[in-house]
Order: C-alpha cells, then structure tokens, then sequence
C-alpha cells in the first residue's frame, strides 16, 4: 500500500502519507489498474467487477497478467534484490539499473 497510497500503517493519519505515492501523481481523470485489495479508491482504481462486459473483463485480465510477469521478470533476475554494482557515477549506475528494468518489461 505504500507504494500506491503513501501509507505505511492502515491507521497512519492522511496527512503523514507519503505524497509522491502514484495516488496522488495520477493525473485528474486517469485511473491505475489493479486488483481487488484497491476497492476502496474507486476515483482512482479500476478493478474488476461483477457486470462488467465479458471484454473488459478479459483486457483486464491480459493487462494484470503483463504486470504479473514484469514482476515475476523482476524477481527472477534479481533486478530489485541484488546490489547494483555496474556503472560508475551515480547518474550512470542509475541509467544501467533502469535500463536492466526496461529489458525485463
């Protein structure tokens, strides 16, 4: 929940979340797309639901079954996990790590 919300503990007060969370990043009128835990942010997430037209049910599945295997991705080539240890400067060492990222998406 930090990541999207910018809350560490469910009883953190709003005012203490974190604002460069993507909650408070996503522009007016766009919504993310994730899975039921995100229910309560109607305004900002869509999810699945009952009585949704048979297509819309299945390109959300096809787009949370991409971000399933980007993470997957993610894990199996320790991209997050593992010490970066290539590049020189930090701005180089942060260019090569995104670029690991964007060959595994």
């Amino acid at each position: 929940m930090s990541v999207f919300l910018g809350m560490e503990k469910k009883k953190q007060p709003k005012a203490e979340w974190n604002r460069d969370a993507l909650y408070w990043n996503l522009p007016k009128g766009k919504k993310a797309i994730a899975d039921s835990i995100y229910s309560g942010c109607p305004e900002k997430v869509m999810i699945k639901r009952e009585g949704h037209p048979e297509w819309v049910t299945e390109y959300l599945d096809r787009i949370l079954n991409r971000q399933e295997t980007y993470h997957e991705r993610l894990a199996n080539f320790n991209i997050l996990s593992s010490k970066f240890r290539h590049g020189k400067s930090s701005e180089e060492k942060m260019q090569l790590h995104r670029m690991a990222v964007d060959c595994v998406a």
